[in-house]
């Protein structure tokens, strides 16, 4: 099966997003429940339905 996403860009700028440009959907600028929210449904909605084939890093300790 092939994974896909589509992101609604239609608000932003015109020059803001070019093809080739990359997108960070859930890190430092944007956590799992805020792109839930954005989404309409919980954080871990958002990771079980990632799959197997993304990079995961585990980080332990007090964050």
């Amino acid at each position: 099966s092939m994974d896909s996403i589509v992101l609604d860009i239609s608000a932003l700028p015109p020059d803001r997003l070019k093809a080739g440009d990359l997108v960070e959907l859930i890190g430092p600028s944007q956590t799992v429940d805020q792109a839930a929210g954005h989404a309409g449904t919980i954080g871990y909605e958002i990771l079980t339905s990632l799959g197997h084939r993304f990079h995961r890093r585990y980080v332990t300790g007090a964050m």
